[in-house]
């Protein structure tokens, strides 16, 4: 949980803010605490999509069924304010990690702890279906993990089952490691499309990797569309459930009920009341009383010891002992273990700011380090509070025309949009290609990667006339610098043709 930022609310509905727990695609996350000590996971819909009325609508009408929605495997809603400015949605909250962290921080869970989160997903989706609602973005950030097993959250900014075409803001809602096809491609999508992603985070949750891989959006949807699921680490049953869930053609895929039977012959779940037995392996059941977490604390500043705790003189590392450290570390991240390796980061930034002091090259460059980690974990909101921050010091320090402060820039706006924030993602990046065109060219390859990122962004916003026109120009610019055939002009491509085919489709 990271604390409250300067223009957050600090009072929503009946609820006292109390910290801020993420953001989405639709809204930022804060914990809340209800008068009675209540606490509660309180959703604030984006100025940008409050503004808009048929949104706004669409969102007092799915919240009102969302509220119908009763299931051991939700976090019902308890509050809802869908005519306040902004609106919000607030949920029972869940002390426990979401599915992404826990793989990140234990790898993949065990075959039986798969089935049991399977099973309870089924029972989740069909609760959510049952009242008319698709979730739409069932992902591992959206799967948190109780101590009496899954609970499925954010099924509350689903649309309703009529007219559920995808092109009505213009934008296209999910991510695309855990679409299906047919929303991929802005058409009519049904409970099928909600059983596709449930098979994507089952390989996620057994395997630890997405079953389409990662990479770039337009590239991981491509895939999607047009490659078969990479499900190699699976076998038996478990293997034929995923495949099935995953088939391309929303017919072949299997049916809730049918998903259930499958599950529930190949696993038989603990009987927790009678023995006290967890669904979960320890490695997570102790990530669970560690949820709540305090904000981190600037590198310089030490944390406050426990009260129990004697306070002891701190010896001041070597170079040789840091520059082991780091070298540590980046065997970490490089290993896949991201949120170790941003853990070690941390710890090392600290260490050679009192060392070498705040401002040397090798703190700034620990510090990236450890930003960039910390997104691969999943974190995007505290990765772009620690992009940020590094962006401002080594503007001050190297200079706001420096390669690294530029790449900081570019980062923090790379990884707002990521966590959700499409449309402040495009204005950051709009003043990050002015700089690096004017410092490194137009062509240059970092400037090059700066102008995707700015058009990708504003596709994400809705801004699709504009977010064509930049890819229009970056297909040419790829072709001349890297060649036509090269990976990054087929995306550009690619991403051109999706824009204008959005365009089309909402009658522009």
């Amino acid at each position: 949980m990271e604390p409250l930022r300067a223009g957050d609310p600090e009072r929503v509905g009946g609820f006292v803010l109390r910290g801020r727990l993420g953001a989405g695609g639709m809204g930022e996350v804060f914990l809340g605490r209800s008068a009675g000590g209540r606490s509660v996971a309180v959703k604030v819909v984006y100025p940008h999509l409050a503004g808009q009325r048929e949104f706004r609508a669409r969102f007092a009408r799915e919240v009102a069924a969302a509220e119908t929605v009763s299931g051991t495997f939700t976090a019902p809603v308890v509050a809802v304010g869908p005519e306040d400015d902004p609106p919000w949605i607030a949920t029972a909250y869940v002390p426990g990690p979401d599915l992404a962290l826990a793989v990140a921080e234990t790898g993949p869970l065990p075959e039986s702890a798969v089935w049991g989160l399977a099973a309870g997903l089924v029972e989740a989706l069909q609760a959510i279906h049952a009242k008319g609602l698709l979730h739409r973005d069932l992902k591992p950030s959206n799967v948190l993990l109780a101590a009496d097993g899954p609970r499925v959250i954010d099924f509350g900014i689903a649309r309703t089952l009529e007219g559920t075409s995808l092109t009505g803001t213009g934008a296209v809602i999910g991510t695309p490691g855990f679409m299906s096809p047919e929303q991929a491609q802005g058409g009519q999508i049904g409970p099928a499309s909600d059983v596709f992603a449930l098979g994507a985070v089952i390989a996620y949750a057994a395997t630890g990797r997405e079953p389409f891989g990662v990479g770039a959006p337009l590239a991981v949807l491509h895939r999607v569309l047009h490659n078969e699921p990479r499900l190699e680490a699976l076998a038996g049953p478990l293997h034929a459930v995923v495949a099935a869930c995953l088939a391309k053609s929303p017919g072949a895929r299997p049916s809730l009920p049918q998903l259930l039977t499958q599950i529930t012959g190949h696993w038989d779940p603990p009987d927790d009341g009678l023995t006290g037995a967890s669904l979960w392996p320890t490695n997570v059941t102790t990530l669970i009383p560690h949820r709540a977490t305090t904000p981190t604390a600037p590198y310089t500043r030490p944390a406050n010891p426990p009260h129990d705790t004697p306070t002891t003189a701190t010896t001041t590392p070597t170079t040789e002992e840091l520059t082991h450290r780091f070298e540590e570390a980046l065997r970490a991240g490089e290993a896949g273990n991201h949120a170790e390796a941003a853990r070690l980061f941390a710890q090392l930034a600290a260490d050679q700011a009192r060392l070498h002091g705040d401002d040397h090259p090798h703190t700034l460059n620990t510090r990236y380090h450890h930003a960039w980690y910390t997104g691969d974990t999943g974190a995007d909101s505290e990765a772009a509070r620690l992009f940020a921050e590094l962006a401002a010091d080594q503007a001050r320090v190297l200079g706001d025309d420096h390669p690294h402060t530029l790449n900081a820039r570019r980062l923090h706006a790379h990884v707002l949009g990521r966590s959700g924030e499409h449309a402040r993602a495009a204005r950051l990046l709009a003043g990050v290609v002015v700089d690096y065109t004017r410092v490194l060219g137009l062509r240059h390859r970092h400037a090059l990667t700066a102008r995707h990122n700015h058009a990708f962004a504003l596709g994400r916003a809705g801004e699709h006339a504009e977010a064509a026109r930049l890819f229009a120009g970056l297909v040419v610019d790829y072709a001349r610098v890297l060649g036509a055939d090269h990976p990054h002009a087929r995306y550009a491509r690619e991403a051109r043709d999706w824009n204008l085919e959005r365009l089309r489709r909402r009658g522009d």
